[in-house]
């Protein structure tokens, strides 16, 4: 890159930059600063510091005379901000979006930066040397420390004051000054020789270490679970020790590696190493970066570029990045992945050479590799504890695509209970979902057939989950990840519905009133302009929730955004569903303000639109660890539970056992498939009420020749009264009292639409009953004459109420 003078930018201007995909050496990104004189001569400035930002993947360098330049893999931007003094260290704030410490190598200041506009924010004083040292505390958020070679401050940034300084004498100064990964301990070692262990809580010292046979002590490194401690230094010798025992594990001689000094070391952390790497990075006293694999303790790859040496490296916090600052002041920027793939490569090369034709020979090799795969298998079940894989997911934000079923299988405690399934399986295609092709586009006969398997068996499995119309759309996506293995995708999505289900169907069929009714109440908590603009436009968390929910976020996410997303949820508690539902509304919030029309708001959560992840994902889990517990989900939910291992699954329990809402679910459904007009739904309607009610009387009158002319007559009365009714909302325009009129409409549409629910009455008075009801409702049409809306015919009454009953239908299913 290239810049045409040093001048302060008023605005800052992105470019863009291209990675190397599959680049031979693992450098994807080579970083020069190059500069023009006015005599045209060019004029190359040294890069001497540098900071990663894993989590929206940044990179910060900064060269010798100030120029900091900010690089976004994310975006493959990169920009130039203001200029700066030269600084002697920098570090990204964990906790503030967009904030960057930079140490000022002039007047020994720490001023926080922001990375989008170069804006000094605020600046901290007191330091009498240049800073060489930047940690923030990872249990502490408000804990800032800096150190020089003569002292070290420990900050409190809430008021931006120091509440600790360490100070040194000559022939003692701090070499190297840290927290422990967990942030309990603050470890420094010293020009002494000597490394120096602090409680954080009371900066007191807990523990002095003097090896004996390490001289020149130059550096300390930890494990990202914190449980190890590597320490090096001039010396050809490499220290590994116990965070546990605070005893030496193992001491290696480097001079076997030809590694006469080590100038830097720094763990790299890898998947499924469970925080405790392996991988330990050497920079050696030649400038030549090694990586010593500790298991086999074996050098697996070493980094040596041919134009200069490497001065100094820095690895990102979870590892996928390294660069490496040569001597000449060029920046070489690493994937890890493609560096170990490197490794790798490099190691089976001699293998294959010497593999000889003979098919005995091969076969030999053949039973080693699997007998290989065998032993990694074992390994990863030893990892595959909830603790450490909800710590990798922390790390690197998603679960690898080739290990994830394993991974979900884990963390959901599948029981693999074949014959239970077999059973299920047994039982045929259900009924409910025979005919499911006509309702759904699927292309893939394979992903049909097996959607439809699943189905029918959740549906054997509980008779609810045959009438729950979004069902097939809940577990689509599952289907198409986990289709490979059916068992397990029968036992991930049963026990989806058991734990991050919970109270979904406890209304059911109609919407979950109290799963909606949290996630409002979280919406009001923590964004309520966002809540009212949705109550402004008649939005209700059946829109902006339910639809989300119906789709297990398949409808708004893409596909890799919603494998990460449920890499989370089914890391963590069940709430955590629902909180992710409340963030994607507020991280959408600007583009929700925007829409002004109920139509608008609701197309928006039927399509994928644009989001930052990580920025979702990080909202959710301030949601789920900041919502007051009164309002809190896991307040009225029950903690997570497995499927029992057995021959037979447990009952699914969490919905009405009355059977009148699967009843009503059936008639509703079969009515949205008859083409009937208002007026043959309406006096079929009538007549199945009225013959009912001649029927019970049929039982209890004893005068059976009398019961033909009382049901004709019955039906006669009725059929008079709603015909009068209408006639007179459609010719007289009168208006009467909004309550009255309610009032009628409802006791009406309830003795036409609801026949099912009319309280039949057995005594002998029950027809008198209905032709009172009847006549008291005209009477009171007649009195009324000073009211002040305008009526609407029957027909139109009951269309609406058709349709609003239709419409909640839907919602439901």
């Amino acid at each position: 890159m290239e810049s045409g003078n040093n001048g302060d930018d008023v605005n800052v201007e992105k470019f863009d930059i291209k990675l190397k995909s599959k680049p031979k050496d693992g450098v994807i990104l080579q970083l020069h600063h190059t500069i023009r004189g006015s005599n045209g001569e060019s004029r190359r400035i040294r890069f001497s510091v540098g900071a990663f930002e894993d989590t929206h993947e940044k990179l910060a360098c900064a060269d010798n005379v100030g120029n900091i330049f900010v690089f976004d893999f994310a975006d493959l931007k990169f920009w130039k901000l203001k200029n700066q003094d030269p600084c002697s260290a920098m570090l990204f704030d964990p906790y503030k979006l967009d904030a960057l410490a930079v140490a000022n190598a002039k007047n020994f200041s720490i001023n926080f930066v922001d990375i989008e506009s170069g804006d000094v924010q605020f600046a901290l004083t007191g330091h009498s040397a240049p800073v060489k040292h930047v940690a923030f505390s990872n249990n502490k958020i408000n804990n800032l420390l800096t150190a020089s070679p003569v002292e070290a401050i420990l900050w409190e940034l809430r008021n931006y004051t120091k509440y600790f300084t360490l100070n040194t004498y000559t022939g003692a100064q701090i070499q190297q000054i840290l927290f422990t990964p967990g942030g309990d301990y603050l470890v420094a070692c010293f020009q002494n020789d000597t490394v120096q262990v602090w409680r954080h809580e009371t900066m007191k010292s807990v523990k002095q270490i003097i090896p004996r046979e390490l001289k020149h002590l130059k550096n300390i490194a930890f494990t990202m679970n914190g449980r190890a401690m590597a320490i090096a230094g001039l010396a050809p010798i490499l220290i590994l020790f116990s965070m546990d025992t605070w005893k030496a594990i193992k001491s290696l001689d480097l001079l076997k590696y030809k590694i006469s000094g080590v100038q830097q070391i720094a763990f790299i952390p890898q998947m499924f190493d469970g925080g405790a790497n392996k991988i330990l990075a050497i920079l050696s006293g030649d400038c030549v970066l090694h990586f010593l694999d500790l298991d086999t303790l074996k050098i697996i790859h070493s980094i040596n570029p041919e134009s200069s040496g490497i001065r100094r490296f820095s690895v990102s916090p979870t590892g996928k990045y390294f660069f490496c600052i040569l001597q000449l002041g060029e920046v070489n920027i690493y994937k890890t992945s493609h560096v170990m793939d490197l490794a790798h490569s490099s190691i089976e090369e001699p293998i294959k050479k010497d593999l000889p034709c003979s098919s005995v020979t091969h076969k030999c090799v053949t039973n080693k590799q699997s007998a290989t795969k065998v032993e990694v298998e074992e390994k990863m079940r030893l990892c595959m504890d909830s603790a450490r894989l909800r710590r990798i997911l922390m790390q690197y934000g998603e679960y690898p695509d080739k290990f994830r079923s394993i991974i979900w299988r884990s963390l959901l405690v599948t029981p693999k209970n074949k014959k239970a399934y077999t059973a299920l399986i047994d039982r045929g295609i259900h009924p409910a979902y025979k005919d499911i092709e006509k309702q759904f586009t699927i292309h893939s006969s394979v992903t049909l057939k097996n959607l439809k398997r699943l189905l029918s068996c959740l549906a054997h499995w509980c008779p609810l989950f045959a009438v729950m119309k979004f069902l097939p759309s809940f577990v689509f996506p599952f289907v198409k990840v986990l289709q490979k293995d059916p068992l397990l995708l029968f036992e991930c999505v049963a026990t989806v519905l058991i734990n991050n289900c919970q109270l979904w169907f406890e209304y059911a069929p109609f919407p979950p009133i109290s799963i909606l009714a949290m996630i409002e109440n979280i919406l009001a908590e923590h964004d309520q302009h966002l809540l009212d603009h949705f109550c402004g436009h008649g939005v209700t968390s059946q829109t902006y929730a339910l639809k989300i929910l119906e789709t297990a976020f398949s409808e708004v996410l893409t596909c890799s955004e919603w494998l990460i997303l449920w890499d989370h949820i089914l890391s963590n508690e069940p709430a955590f569903i629902l909180m992710a539902v409340v963030s994607y509304n507020i991280v959408h919030r600007n583009a929700l303000q925007r829409l002004d029309s109920h139509e608008q708001l609701e197309n928006f959560f039927h399509m994928q639109n644009p989001i930052d992840k990580k920025a979702f994902l990080k909202k959710t889990y301030v949601l789920l660890n900041e919502t007051p517990e009164e309002i809190h989900p896991r307040t009225f939910f029950t903690s997570f539970t497995s499927l029992e291992k057995g021959s037979s699954y447990q009952q699914f329990t969490g919905y009405p056992k009355a059977t009148i809402c699967l009843k009503l679910a059936k008639t509703q459904r079969k009515k949205a498939q008859e083409k009937c007009t208002l007026k043959e739904v309406t006096t079929k309607t009538q007549q199945q009420e009225i013959n009912k009610r001649c029927h019970v009387k049929n039982k209890s009158d004893s005068e059976a020749e009398d019961s033909t002319d009382n049901e004709q007559e019955e039906y006669n009365n009725f059929i008079a009264s709603v015909e009068g009714f209408k006639k007179k909302l459609s010719n007289k325009q009168e208006n009467f009292g909004g309550h009255l009129k309610n009032e009628i409409k409802d006791e009406l549409i309830e003795s036409i639409m609801y026949p099912v629910t009319t309280h039949f009455l057995t005594n002998k008075g029950k027809n008198s009953k209905l032709c009172k009801k009847n006549c008291k409702i005209s009477s009171r049409l007649h009195s009324q004459k000073h009211a002040t809306e305008k009526c609407n015919t029957l027909d139109k009454e009951v269309e609406e109420f058709i349709e609003s009953c239709s419409n909640s239908d839907e919602s439901v299913q």
